[in-house]
């Protein structure tokens, strides 16, 4: 910047009028900032879940992939007579349902004793 532009410049903020921030503008920002976080953290958490889920399907996919492939004989004994797919869905189902309770009491937990 050469001397004539800082002039300038020097010009406009000085005709400027001085003016005070709001006496609430702290807490505004605050309550901004805090909003943020919180908006952020449930994006992760979200993240999370949804790569916990993911991470669960493949795995149960690995699993009925790995059974088909050895060709599992008839379940029999200890269950109703089912055959080995809809097993697996039973299963998959259970396990989808195990993992998402042990998300919500994790949460709850950690939500009581951080505060």
């Amino acid at each position: 910047m050469n001397q004539n532009e800082q002039d300038i410049l020097k010009s406009i903020f000085s005709r400027m009028p001085d003016e005070q921030l709001p006496s609430t503008f702290q807490s505004e920002m605050m309550q901004r900032v805090r909003k943020e976080t919180v908006r952020l953290a449930k994006r992760n958490e979200r993240y999370h879940v949804l790569a916990l889920i993911a991470g669960s399907l493949i795995m149960i996919g690995l699993a009925v992939t790995a059974l088909i492939y050895m060709d599992m004989p008839q379940l029999t004994t200890g269950f109703p007579r089912i055959s080995i797919p809809s097993s697996y869905i039973y299963f998959g189902l259970l396990v989808l349902v195990l993992l998402c309770s042990d998300h919500l009491i994790r949460q709850y937990y950690y939500k009581r004793h951080t505060e």
